[in-house]
């Protein structure tokens, strides 16, 4: 059995990712022994136990800690002391909108990055861990390619104007193809906006914009579109990145479909029982009213179509739709 890191483990991400590793482990799967999951402080350890109590998974089948990835020393008491055999690194530190402290944001999520690839490239060649990392589209060109979509092959040329969140995943990239230029296996992957139950208290995006909708903000619409992808799809993309070697060195975009915003808002709107939005308004007076993730902050000014399709021909993996997504979050969507 492979042993496993999971950093951001009470995020969305990094949460549903410790729900399928240890829905896979109960089932009898012994690919993954129990993982080690990583969180900045034992106040947040809450958020992680309602997705596994969602899951129906046990939240005692896993090893707890805390670290605070700025220091390098942290990161090299993880990797030194656990040795892992691969790194899920799901963290990242996010703020919405733009802030006085986002230099101080992009500065910190690249120090992560850096920080865990040195302590990964100080360990001898043969005990170095499989680094899997997570990116967001913000991250990217945007120059799409012959099929109208942006690609992987479309790479960010200019940071003037780019978001905090966006530099500070383009700048930790960076970080990663550096470990991987010394021989350390990676391999990055690029989700689109990303959908997934999180509990009511977790500060998450969906739920703040459940909120507002419910205050009447279900009737308005902006033009535009954008690339969703359910939590649950990420993370079982990331195991099978993990588990296929042919796969490494490369990105992968994340993106089960794109949507206009319209119907974006309409389907969430649908999912709480809510009439379809029918009035158009301005993008920056919906960007005032409503709460969005960082991700769609950054490229809610244009319209983005993005190609997901790359991964699928790389390991066996297949999207979820979004409607079943939204469908699933129903029992959520009812308690907010």
């Amino acid at each position: 059995m492979k042993k496993v890191l999971i950093t951001g483990a009470t995020g969305l991400v990094g949460s549903h990712l410790t729900a399928e590793l240890l829905s896979r482990l109960q089932q009898g799967d012994t690919t993954y022994g129990t993982p080690v999951v990583v969180a900045r402080s034992d106040a947040s350890w809450g958020k992680l136990d309602w997705v596994l109590l969602r899951r129906g998974v046990a939240t005692r089948l896993q090893q707890r800690t805390t670290a605070q990835l700025e220091y390098l020393d942290d990161c090299r008491r993880l990797l030194h002391d656990e040795r892992p055999q691969v790194v899920f690194h799901c963290a990242a530190r996010i703020e919405l909108g733009k802030t006085k402290n986002d230099e101080q944001l992009v500065m910190r999520n690249v120090e992560m990055v850096h920080n865990l690839i040195t302590a990964a490239l100080e360990l001898p060649a043969d005990e170095r861990p499989l680094f899997l990392h997570v990116s967001s589209i913000a991250a990217l060109g945007n120059h799409p390619s012959a099929n109208g979509c942006i690609d992987e092959q479309a790479v960010m040329e200019n940071l003037s104007g780019a978001s905090a969140y966006a530099r500070g995943k383009f700048l930790s990239e960076n970080e990663v193809w550096r470990g991987a230029a010394h021989g350390l296996s990676v391999a990055v992957v690029n989700p689109a906006v990303i959908l997934g139950a999180m509990s009511p208290d977790s500060g998450f995006w969906f739920n703040g914009l459940l909120h507002a909708m419910r205050r009447g903000a279900h009737r308005f619409w902006i033009e535009g579109e954008m690339a969703f992808v359910s939590a649950d799809d990420v993370a079982r993309a990331l195991l099978a990145l993990a588990e296929t070697p042919s796969a490494w060195g490369k990105r992968y975009i994340l993106s089960a479909e794109n949507l206009t915003y319209r119907r974006f808002l309409s389907q969430v709107a649908r999912a709480a029982a809510l009439p379809a939005p029918t009035i158009r308004i301005p993008r920056w007076m919906l960007r005032l009213t409503l709460p969005f993730s960082p991700s769609m902050a950054a490229v809610i000014d244009s319209y983005k179509r993005f190609d997901g399709s790359e991964i699928m021909r790389a390991v066996p993996f297949r999207y979820t739709d979004l409607t079943q997504t939204l469908d699933e979050m129903e029992h959520t969507i009812e308690k907010i």
